[in-house]
């Protein structure tokens, strides 16, 4: 395990680390002390997408930021990039560093990710928590032809995005960033930050490959699902997109799950609304402690 030492122009209580397992280097953040809380961003984000979250969190708990295997600073899998192998990857880094049982948090992507890795690995997951996307399987097909997500096709055409995108990766990824119904929540610098990322081989490739993986990924949620999960679970849903679609969702595979639309927020919560987020996760964590 190594330190970077770097900061990215952030909060500088934030330690940047790399971890390597089973051959991937993985890059994550951590700040603060107690019971471990794990982030997993969304597409196309990176760690950087939790900079308003991390500092409030870290007041409570041992806050974990890690860019997904192959996005941001973290290497590329060589098994692929699928929900289910970032899953199992995931659970293997948090037993490298010692950790016990961990909260999940997931955005957009980490969503399903996050699922997959407390329906996989249940002992190890404290409570988990799906922001402003439903499930492969359950409500996310009809969400992409409700809200008409031309994305989830593009991408899924071998090599053609790639092909396209190709020197052009700022006015790509700027139409997602528009999206943020929040004005200045992401703003040109931190766009800059974001492409830093995106920008470098094989980034938006990999990124593409997880939406190239819906099938597999959809079967492996569908087998998961045969089991409720059994750990508490929160569902926050973004009220100007999706509505109520994460709560739908998991309350299919989670009976149990509570829930929330912060109505005045896009998609990207934990940059567009990170304060009604927080005083609903804050409560949701600190009440998961105790169970």
């Amino acid at each position: 395990m190594n330190d970077t030492n770097g900061t990215n122009g952030t909060d500088e209580a934030h330690e940047h680390r790399e971890t390597t397992v089973e051959g991937v280097r993985l890059h994550w953040v951590r700040a603060g002390s107690g019971t471990p809380v794990v982030l997993l961003h969304g597409w196309p984000q990176t760690w950087y997408a939790w900079r308003k979250v991390i500092p409030r969190l870290a007041r409570d708990h041992e806050v974990f930021a890690v860019d997904l295997p192959g996005l941001g600073d973290s290497g590329s899998s060589p098994r692929g990039h699928g929900v289910r192998i970032a899953a199992d990857l995931l659970d293997a880094w948090r037993a490298e560093l010692g950790l016990d049982r961990v909260h999940v948090v997931g955005h957009d992507l980490g969503g399903p990710i996050g699922y997959a890795w407390a329906a996989a690995h249940p002992a190890h997951v404290r409570s988990f928590t799906l922001l402003a996307v439903p499930l492969h399987g359950f409500g996310l097909t009809e969400l992409i032809a409700r809200a008409g997500l031309w994305h989830f096709g593009f991408f899924a055409v071998p090599g053609l995005a790639e092909e396209l995108a190709e020197g052009r990766e700022r006015i790509l990824l700027e139409h997602f960033y528009g999206h943020a119904m929040e004005t200045g929540a992401i703003r040109p610098a931190d766009v800059d930050t974001y492409l830093r990322s995106y920008t470098r081989p094989g980034r938006l490739a990999n990124g593409f490959a997880y939406y190239r993986n819906v099938r597999a990924d959809t079967a492996a949620i569908a087998e998961l699902a045969r089991a409720p999960l059994p750990m508490p679970t929160l569902a926050i849903g973004s009220g100007r997109a999706g509505g109520p679609a994460p709560l739908h969702s998991l309350g299919q595979v989670a009976p149990a799950t509570r829930g929330a639309v912060i109505d005045d927020s896009g998609h990207y919560l934990p940059e567009e609304r990170p304060g009604p987020l927080l005083s609903v996760l804050g409560p949701f964590l600190t009440e998961a402690d105790r169970s």
